[in-house]
Parts: structure tokens; C-alpha cells; sequence
């Protein structure tokens, strides 16, 4: 019985995710204003052929590669509409057009009259938006309540970031209380959400803040030490140069704030949830032998999530440490590199506060339940 409830949640999840993706991209489409793009579908694209150019100002000469494309247009004022035109694209570069897809198509009007139409990127919206809800679709449908409730954590994080701390930064407030106050609030409402035992979520938010601060003050240290502007990331040059009044340095340590929050979480929640499994098969279990239980649990927890803080580090800087590597540089020179440098800060901040967020949380631990049975 609890196979077929199981496969019909998910039947019913995979329903709700293509209802989704059909509502998503009709409003899309329909709404779609943009007068610098069109929505088209391409009904044919014939093979590409070089198209001669001149040197430029640096005497470089740039391949472009044109196309035959009948193209029906899907937004705008001209609907339904084909559209035969030859599409441009430089060498190396742009999509491989093919036949039944939808993509952004863009124009460029020169002075003589002419137009000049390319192909600029792939339209992905409904895939995007109908691909994450098949995902916490089958998560709520594989995990029930707690799903729902571990995605209206992530939900309230990311309004958090994205609807209050990112504009607030940019009115001009300090990025790193503001960084701190996001991470108090998204740790806060990840408890509430994800703990089972409510008595026991003061001791994990208390093990996810104290190991989350301790990180950050050790990453504040190597960068004052280290002598870090802030200003190697990848886009950070642009955004100083957009907003030179924002703080560069303070951007980086907000960046440890938020970088680190999520892995500490993890075995903040970890290690409580198996210390209060421990109290509800033995109420009597000794306090010490809580407290050695605990840090065993998190010892474990820690070798993989510190694997995964770093991996997850690594992979987002991977194009940038290959075009280091490249270049042929010596190995004290990449350790030398402010960009490798701040990763190496975001990675060694992120494991010690893993390391703080275990004693703490399992400290926490014992001491609230010492406080529970002194009265009674």
C-alpha cells in the first residue's frame, strides 16, 4: 500500500511539474516585452557558410559564419509570422541552431539600412522553471512534510539574499551586518523549519551560529593578514568599477558569511538530530557519554562535508584555476594569486567553522539537556 501512495505522489508530482512548465511558458510568451529580442521558433536552418570580413583596428580578423533560417516568431507584434533571414554568428562562438527549438533572435540595424540578425541565445525559461519544480515536486513527494519544509527553508533563504541583503548592499549599507543579519535569520528559520525536536532548536541554531562566526572570524584574519582587496573574484573588478562606493574587502567576507552558512547547518542539524535520537531511546543516557556520542557523530559528518565545501569551492573557480595553470605558472606563484588566495580564504573559513560547529552544538546539547532533567 505505501508503494502504490508512493507512486501515485509521484505520478501526481510529475502532473503538477508539466502543468507548471505549460503555465510557465505561456505567460512567458505572451508577455514577453523585450524590444530588444523576439521569441522564435526555427522551422529550418540551412548549413553555415564563412562570411568575409575586414581587419579591424588591431589588424585582427574575426570569422563570421552565416546561415539560411526560416524562423516563426512567437512574441511581439508580429505573431505567428515567418521570418526568412540569414542569421550570423561569430566562429567559435554563438549556438548550433537547430530545427523545432526556440531561441532569442536579435538584430542589428546599420546605418545604410541594412539588418543584420543572429541568433543570441537559447529561450530556456519554461525548462529551467519546470525542471526545479519536477525537483522539490519529487522531493515533497518522496519526503512528504518535511520536504515541504526544508523547501520553505531555502525559499525564505533565497528571499532573504536576493529581495533584502543584495538591494540593501547596493542602497549602501554595510555588506557585512547585513551579511551577519542574513545568516541569524536564514539559520533561524532552516531550524525551524528542519528540526523535528523543538526543545533541541536553540541548541542548533546556537551550534550553527557559534561555528559560522568562528569561521568568519579566522577568514576576517586571513584577509587582513593576507592582504586581500577583494577585488580578484570573478566580476569583482566590474562591480567596483559599477559601484566604486561599495566596500570590496567587506563584499569577500560577506561572501565567507553566506559561503559557509549552508555546510554548517548541515551538521549543526546533523550532530543534534543524532544526539536526540540518542535521548529518546535512552532518556538516562549518561551526560558524558551525550557528549562523546555527539562529537563522534560530527567527526564523521565533518570528513564528508568538508570534502564537499571544497569541492564545491573548486568547481565554481574551475575555469579561472585551469586558465592560471595554463599559463605555465609556478606553484608558489598560484599561491601568490589574489583570486586562488580568496578561494583558499572561502575554503579554510568554511572547514574551521565546520570545526567550531561541533563542540559547540554538542556542548549545547548536553548542557540544555542537563537543564531539562535538573527540572524534571
Amino acid at each position: 500500500m505505501k508503494i502504490k501512495h508512493l507512486l501515485l505522489r509521484i505520478v501526481i508530482a510529475l502532473a503538477v511539474s508539466q502543468a507548471f512548465y505549460y503555465l510557465v511558458d505561456r505567460f512567458t510568451v505572451t508577455n514577453w516585452n523585450n524590444t530588444e529580442s523576439l521569441i522564435v521558433s526555427v522551422i529550418s536552418a540551412g548549413p553555415e557558410s564563412a562570411v568575409e570580413t575586414e581587419d579591424d583596428d588591431d589588424g585582427k580578423n574575426y570569422e563570421m559564419l552565416e546561415r539560411d533560417t526560416v524562423l516563426q516568431v512567437l512574441s511581439g507584434n508580429d505573431i505567428d509570422k515567418e521570418l526568412s533571414v540569414k542569421t550570423v554568428r561569430l566562429s567559435g562562438s554563438g549556438l548550433d541552431v537547430k530545427a523545432g527549438r526556440r531561441y532569442l533572435l536579435v538584430w542589428d540595424m546599420f546605418t545604410d539600412g541594412r539588418v543584420q540578425y543572429s541568433i543570441a541565445d537559447a529561450f530556456r525559461v519554461p525548462a529551467v522553471a519546470g525542471t526545479v519544480m519536477t525537483v522539490c515536486t519529487l522531493l515533497m513527494a518522496f519526503t512528504g512534510w518535511r520536504g515541504f519544509l526544508a523547501l520553505l527553508g531555502l525559499g525564505a533563504s533565497i528571499c532573504v539574499l536576493v529581495f533584502t541583503m543584495i538591494p540593501l548592499t547596493v542602497m549602501g549599507w554595510d555588506v557585512v551586518w547585513l551579511a551577519v543579519a542574513s545568516v541569524f535569520i536564514i539559520s533561524t528559520v532552516t531550524v525551524l523549519c528542519v528540526v523535528r525536536h523543538s526543545r533541541y532548536r536553540f541548541v542548533a541554531l546556537t551550534g550553527s551560529l557559534g561555528g559560522v562566526m568562528g569561521g568568519f572570524l579566522c577568514g576576517a584574519g586571513m584577509v587582513y593578514l593576507w592582504e586581500l582587496s577583494g577585488l580578484a573574484g570573478e566580476g569583482s573588478a566590474l562591480l567596483a568599477s559599477t559601484l566604486p562606493s561599495l566596500n570590496m574587502r567587506g563584499i569577500l567576507l560577506a561572501s565567507v558569511l553566506i559561503g559557509s552558512i549552508g555546510a554548517v547547518l548541515d551538521v549543526s542539524v546533523s550532530v543534534t538530530a543524532s544526539m536526540s535520537e540518542f535521548v529518546d531511546y535512552d532518556e538516562n543516557i549518561p551526560l558524558d557519554r551525550l557528549l562523546l556520542a555527539g562529537l563522534n557523530v560530527g567527526t564523521e559528518v565533518l570528513g564528508s562535508m568538508i570534502n564537499t565545501l571544497i569541492l564545491a569551492y573548486m568547481g565554481s573557480s574551475l575555469p579561472m584555476a585551469v586558465l592560471i595553470c595554463s599559463a605555465g605558472v609556478e606553484f608558489a606563484g598560484i599561491l601568490n594569486d589574489p583570486y586562488i588566495a580568496q578561494e583558499i580564504v572561502q575554503s579554510l573559513a568554511g572547514t574551521l567553522g565546520l570545526l567550531f560547529t561541533i563542540p559547540a552544538t554538542a556542548f549545547s546539547f548536553v548542557t540544555a539537556e542537563s537543564v531539562r532533567r535538573s527540572h524534571g
